[in-house]
């Protein structure tokens, strides 16, 4: 099992976002975000991610055993109202 860790120390930051950017297609997906401490996956990612955490300090993202996850992997901070 792998699992990724983001964090951030921005106080006013509520979300922690998630996104794949894979070797055919250098396009960032985003698979999901957490918004203070409720997961949101795309659809397309259910199957193969898990993400957990709170958006105002820390969030992971799992990946569930597949090789097409082969990939770059991003976390971006956001304030969402």
């Amino acid at each position: 099992t792998v699992i990724i860790k983001c964090s951030h120390a921005i106080s006013s930051y509520n979300t922690i976002l998630w996104y794949q950017q894979s070797i055919a297609d250098t396009n960032l997906k985003l698979i999901g975000f957490v918004f203070y401490k409720n997961p949101t996956i795309e659809d397309q990612f259910k199957e193969h991610f898990e993400i957990r955490g709170d958006g105002e300090i820390e969030a992971s993202l799992q990946l569930l055993s597949d090789p097409e996850n082969s990939a770059v992997y991003y976390c971006a901070a956001s304030k969402t109202q």
